[in-house]
């Protein structure tokens, strides 16, 4: 998706830099300004998504292991050197909400 959008922005801004060149004139019109306005802040938004996707895909996609305890993860993480578990559990049970409302 981030690929998609990089190239979309890069696309939708060579297309506005077009018509920027192409259009562009020594016009004071006001129609004419609002429609260069317009393309430079279409231009801008580009550049803006360029900015905001080049470093997403340079840095490469992070890899996310997930570890799930088990009994067995308990037995390996106690003898692994990467993962400590802590003897007491800081972490209060939920009490139990269990009474009858009427």
């Amino acid at each position: 998706m981030k690929v998609v959008s990089l190239f979309l922005s890069i696309f939708v801004f060579g297309i506005a830099a077009y018509f920027f060149a192409t259009d562009f004139r020594n016009s004071l019109e006001l129609n004419y300004i609002i429609y260069m306005l317009l393309l430079l802040i279409l231009m801008s938004i580009c550049v803006v998504g360029v900015m905001i996707n080049v470093p997403l895909l340079i840095r490469g996609k992070r890899k996310m292991n997930i570890f799930i305890y088990t009994s067995f993860s308990k037995k390996y993480a106690a003898n692994s050197k990467r993962i400590r578990l802590k003897r007491n559990n800081h972490f209060k049970k939920e009490p139990n909400y269990h009474q009858d409302t009427i």
